[in-house]
């Protein structure tokens, strides 16, 4: 879509004073303090051409944010500006163009005809024992063992010394290592050794590094150990009885614990199945609709996704270029690999922009309010944050979510035969309906 955009003669003369400041504030003239040189001066130290040039930036991108303001188009990508320099001058009028890329029509399908419903497991007893051995497990206390030797379970501490043909190596020995006996922690049959050994006992032995051991110069080979038992204590799980609830949830028996225990399950197995329930029908409405997806949303896209596999990474401490070695990739093969799963996700939220028009589903600005409000509570209240989330592309994004929220609840609810959410925000999301505007790093 072409936009042709005029801009008043006012509004070029603000424009110009803008540019005229911050070069007059960056530019070193001679016998004037920074800022203060008069414009005649500029013209002639700097050039016409540099202010010509700071003025269109700041113009077009003021004019081109308000003009979108004034209509209903959504542009997918920056817009290409056309503007003739020679024609701007200060006391008149500009006009000029953007032809925006906006969003393709979709063409839809059926959403609705589905031979699926939702299913809903049950909460098994051997489930909800479970949960009561992981309870159990973390409220187990450690006591110190001294009347026999060290068993599988045993909570030990060691000191070991390892040499490879007489030589030390590197990670070959600690002072004081606390490990689980039959954890596998170290290499296959290390904790075997100390089985048997009291605090304070020793023992000696070779072992080989597995084939495929993490450290490529120590596979295969074989080393000598000597190991001293240091400190050996046991897990001491707690009975399952009433005084063990008590420890463990706001409840008087253990009768009362299974019950809370077991409808918090129910709950959790009631969502998880909304969520299977309702990728399901996004993939019947994706997979019955037609679009031609741009270029520029699935480069866009794949930016996106490795972004986000930066940053996951990042959180394990492990960079890009790490993860590609290890994946035995280079940059471009991680852009191919990452297309087909970012034009998928192009075409979802696509389709799904289409069904909530056809629905008459959106977000009202009450409920986006609602979300920043409980975005910045929830994430501190910071001011990057709070300036990317009031932005214009801040509340975009936002109501693109929480519409995609509600409208994948109202199919579930249809299908239900339930009445559809009344707030756009009730359900966690899905990945599917999240959208793929690229937020602010502290967003």
């Amino acid at each position: 879509m072409v936009l042709e955009i005029e801009v008043p003669s006012d509004e070029v003369d603000r424009h110009f004073a803008t540019a005229y400041k911050h070069v007059a504030e960056r530019t070193k003239v001679p016998g004037f303090r920074p800022g203060k040189a008069p414009r005649n001066v500029i013209d002639r130290f700097v050039g016409r051409g540099s202010v010509l040039a700071e003025t269109i930036d700041h113009l077009v991108a003021d004019a081109y944010e308000k003009a979108l303001g004034q209509t209903d188009v959504q542009p997918i990508d920056q817009p290409e500006v056309d503007i003739d320099p020679a024609s701007l001058t200060e006391g008149q009028a500009i006009t000029f163009t953007a032809t925006v890329p906006i969003r393709p029509e979709v063409e839809l399908g059926s959403y609705e005809d589905y031979s699926f419903g939702l299913e809903k497991p049950d909460v098994t007893d051997e489930q909800l024992e479970q949960v009561i051995g992981e309870l159990r497990e973390q409220h187990a206390t450690l006591r110190p063992v001294d009347d026999r030797g060290a068993a599988e379970a045993d909570i030990a501490s060691v000191k070991f010394a390892g040499t490879i043909d007489g030589e030390p190596f590197e990670g070959g020995s600690a002072d004081r290592l606390p490990l689980i006996i039959g954890e596998n922690r170290m290499i296959p049959g290390w904790e075997d050794h100390l089985i048997g050994l009291q605090i304070g006992g020793t023992t000696d032995f070779d072992i080989t590094f597995p084939d495929d051991y993490r450290v490529e110069d120590l596979r295969g080979k074989e080393a000598h150990f000597e190991v001293e038992l240091l400190d050996l204590r046991e897990k001491v799980l707690p009975e399952v009885d009433d005084d063990f609830a008590q420890s463990v949830g706001d409840v008087k028996t253990l009768a009362e614990l299974r019950t809370e225990i077991r409808e918090a399950m129910e709950k959790r197995a009631e969502d998880e199945a909304r969520h299977t329930f309702g990728d399901r029908i996004i993939d019947v409405a994706v997979s019955n609709a037609t679009v031609e997806l741009p270029e520029v949303l699935i480069t866009n896209e794949i930016d996106i996704m490795r972004d986000e596999l930066a940053s996951r990474l990042a959180q394990q401490r492990i960079g890009m270029e790490q993860y590609l070695a290890l994946s035995k990739q280079t940059p471009e093969e991680l852009l191919v690999e990452l297309r087909e799963p970012a034009t998928r996700r192009v075409k979802t939220l696509l389709v799904l922009s289409a069904i909530a028009e056809n629905e008459g589903v959106d977000a009202t600005p009450e409920q986006i309010d609602a979300e920043i409000a409980e975005q910045l509570a929830r994430y501190g209240e910071d001011a990057k944050l709070r300036e990317y989330l009031t932005s214009a592309r801040g509340r975009s994004y936002l109501r693109m979510t929480l519409r995609n929220r509600t409208l994948v609840d109202t199919l579930i609810e249809r299908a239900l035969g339930t009445d559809a959410p009344e707030a756009a925000a009730t359900t966690e999301p899905t990945e599917s309906t999240e959208s793929t505007e690229k937020p602010e790093e502290s967003a």
